[in-house]
């Protein structure tokens, strides 16, 4: 049987149900535990539906000005796409044509994303063959690159659920063509079209759904059934076109629109945003929380099964909590619904972001940390006055800055009003690979004398480099919006539509965005430098790029570099260094925003799974790596050199200010051992970080054993969630790559 004829034999099965088995509270829970085991049961493979239908589009409407071809693309594929009631029947939506058929995106390119592919055994090849000759063919030249759009972004979804899509259209057809725009004149009027024709396409794809809901319940003999397919066909008759009434018709709305937005192009890192403060006015006085809890549980798992790269995380993040710019708290009463729902859905992707502030709801940051104890590995936890703080400093407004969320694996954004600031645009630093290169390419490496001239040399380094990639930077976007716009998704992003422009050009903050890893083994290289090289002599340079060069055949070099002091440790002989490195990077970076004439920049550290692929390119480096072998996973300590406990880590993260350093994010690894630790243990730790101004935490409970376990008997240990890097995953899904790595992890605490 295939997996498709799966579902719908689940499909059918559900309607066998007894109407006593199915009834109220325990229909609705039932049901998603059913959707749930059947999508994580389900195969990967490849959907073509997406791929020849946009395919057909842009045959047709060839000679058409750009954004009108993308809009006109989007609504034929969202006009003729198959649509899934079965899969998950709660809720309205789907990116290709069965869960896990991935969703191909040509006009980017048909290639599966690397990090993916580390990420998950199995999925390597499954493109080979997969793809006709003919599409193949038509988007060998047109394609603009990578796999999908730019992503990272989170649109204003409160104007989706409280004033509807409709009230866009009118927006956008309504201006009168005098605005202020850096379009040529008439570019603005163009894409406006676009947009209204993007908009209305989403509007009919959801009454597309209304109707085939709508022949669901008549098909049935189950009364609850039938209320489920109703209950679908009557919000769809009216989100997301309509402002939502209740949380059911809110949460159908974000589910289309957020998938719509995956569609478009953008199937990477796209965030839900702040659902709880999105969706809390709906909530009434009859409030039942746990059946919004299976509401909830229900939509992560609709957008769970977005299927660009199937089982793959989308980094799909969902953020709840946190303060105003008053320094009130936001939680409310759905903030616990998306924690316990979390909990119950135990899937990796969506992931689940809490804001913290000093005077956050105590039951909530309570729960989480009862989550975090019992080894769920989420709530990830976010540090809202460093964070803010960031976006404040490089121009936000307060009340805009306040308003951030996660918006992909752990960068940084405002819904519709900022994304650059999480991306690469302006440039990627990975310190340890410039000091080997530095060292490696070196003509006169005995004229290097000392760690002044040794740092100077990689301040020059990274200043060319940045300077062209920020150069790059205007072009790039320029092109995006030339030639791969998105009008539905930019009709969401404030100012847009006034404006006429894609959101890569129209948005209101365009806040240079540039991407650092590295910190962990560039310090501890640079220590090892100083102390072995410069103080205790006990090498010359020249022996230690030889050794480099051997990849550490001389067992005592590499022995003296792997004793040096490690970052993570609460130690200054390190420590001082990965201070000396981010500094190193703001002069640079502050002397290219005021010769580009640039607003401040964001820089994010992400991970996610990019240690693997830099480590394959980057040598044996002076911290004691091997070569081609991972480095650091994220800001913390590299895996085993961590002696002094997660206190000690915390403390040499510390040492860095996140407000002034990572305006744009840093992801932090915490792995604490499960037996041990409690809920007050957690929360102890996270308060002492957080109140000296820490900035982010991913916490890993976990024991060694019972991941092996895991590894040997993965039938019996489904519910396990882990946190890798900058994603979430099942332990069992994931490649044996990373799970020895969170072995490793587990390991050593």
């Amino acid at each position: 049987m295939t997996d498709f004829g799966a579902f719908v034999e689940f499909s059918v099965a559900m309607e066998r149900l007894s109407t006593d088995a199915f009834r109220g509270a325990l229909l609705l829970k039932t049901l998603v535990k059913q959707i749930r085991d059947n999508l994580l049961e389900t195969q990967d493979s490849v959907c073509l539906e997406r791929a020849r239908l946009v395919t057909e589009a842009y045959r047709r409407y060839e000679g058409e000005p750009v954004p009108i071809l993308r809009a006109r693309a989007f609504a034929h594929v969202l006009g003729h796409m198959t649509l899934d009631l079965d899969s998950n029947p709660i809720f309205a939506g789907n990116t290709s044509s069965r869960p896990r058929g991935w969703m191909l995106v040509p006009e980017h390119g048909l290639s599966a994303d690397a990090q993916v592919l580390i990420e998950n055994d199995g999925l390597e090849g499954l493109l080979d063959g997969a793809v006709p000759e003919d599409i193949l063919d038509f988007w060998r030249e047109r394609s603009f690159g990578g796999n999908s759009g730019i992503g990272h972004l989170a649109v204003d979804l409160e104007c989706v659920v409280r004033g509807g899509l409709e009230s866009i259209i009118e927006e956008a057809e309504g201006v009168d063509g005098g605005e202020s725009s850096s379009a040529p004149c008439g570019e603005g009027k163009i894409y406006r079209q676009g947009m209204v024709i993007a908009l209305q396409a989403v509007v009919d794809w959801a009454q597309r759904y209304a109707e085939a809901a709508e022949q669901k319940s008549r098909k049935t003999d189950d009364p609850q059934l039938r209320e489920v397919h109703m209950r679908v066909a009557r919000a769809c008759r009216r989100v997301p076109a309509k402002p939502a009434r209740d949380l059911f018709e809110g949460l159908q709305a974000i589910a289309l629109v957020h998938l719509a937005i995956a569609i478009e192009g953008h199937g990477m890192s796209v965030s839900p945003g702040l659902l709880d403060r999105v969706l809390g006015p709906l909530v009434d006085g009859e409030f039942d929380a746990d059946e919004a809890t299976d509401l909830v549980a229900a939509f992560m798992l609709k957008i769970s099964a977005n299927s660009l790269f199937g089982r793959g995380s989308k980094t799909q993040p969902i953020s709840v909590g946190g303060a105003d710019e008053q320094g009130r708290d936001q939680c409310n009463d759905l903030t616990l619904c998306f924690l316990d729902a979390c909990d119950f859905v135990r899937v990796g992707d969506p992931h689940l972001f809490l804001r913290w502030h000093p005077g956050i709801d105590p039951v909530v940051l309570g729960r989480a940390a009862d989550m975090l104890a019992r080894g769920v590995s989420m709530p990830l936890l976010i540090n809202d006055l460093p964070t803010a703080q960031g976006f404040v400093d490089a121009g936000c407004a307060p009340e805009d800055a306040w308003g951030y969320c996660v918006i992909g694996c752990n960068e940084l954004g405002i819904p519709g009003l900022s994304a650059e600031s999480a991306t690469a645009t302006s440039g990627m630093v990975q310190h340890l690979q410039v000091l080997n290169e530095i060292l490696l390419d070196h003509p006169a490496r005995e004229e290097i004398g000392g760690m002044g001239q040794l740092l100077s040399m990689m301040e020059d380094s990274l200043r060319q480099n940045l300077t062209q990639r920020r150069a790059g930077w205007r072009q790039r976007r320029q092109r995006i919006a030339d030639n791969v716009p998105t009008p539905f998704t930019s009709a969401l992003m404030d100012g847009c539509v006034a404006r006429g422009e894609d959101m890569v050009m129209g948005m209101k903050y365009h806040l240079p965005g540039l991407y650092e890893r590295g910190v962990t083994n560039g310090a501890n290289a640079l220590a090892a430098i100083e102390q072995l090289v410069f103080s205790e002599r006990a090498m010359s340079l020249s022996e230690l790029i030889g050794a480099m060069e051997g990849d550490f055949a001389d067992r005592e070099i590499l022995n003296r570099l792997q004793g040096a002091p490690k970052w993570g440790n609460d130690d200054d002989r390190v420590d001082r260094w990965a201070v000396e490195l981010v500094e190193m990077r703001e002069r640079v970076l502050d002397d290219i925003d005021a010769e580009f004439g640039d607003p401040p920049h964001m820089v994010c550290h992400v991970v996610r799974s990019l240690h693997h692929m830099d480590g394959k390119r980057i040598g044996a480096s002076p911290d004691g790596r091997h070569a081609r072998t991972p480095v650091a996973d994220s800001i913390g300590a590299q895996a085993g050199t961590a002696s002094g406990g997660p206190t000690a880590i915390l403390n040499s993260v510390l040492k860095i200010d996140a407000a002034r350093y990572y305006r744009g994010g840093y992801n932090l690894n915490l792995t604490l051992p499960d037996q041990s630790t409690t809920p007050e243990l957690v929360r102890a730790l996270v308060d002492g970080f957080f109140d000296n101004n820490g900035q982010e935490l991913q916490i890993n409970c976990l024991d060694a054993d019972r991941l092996r376990e895991a590894q040997q008997y993965p039938e019996q240990h489904g519910d396990m969630v882990v946190r890798v890097a900058g994603f979430s995953a099942r332990f069992v899904d994931l490649s044996v790559v990373e799970q020895n790595e969170l072995i490793a992890r587990a390991e050593v605490m």
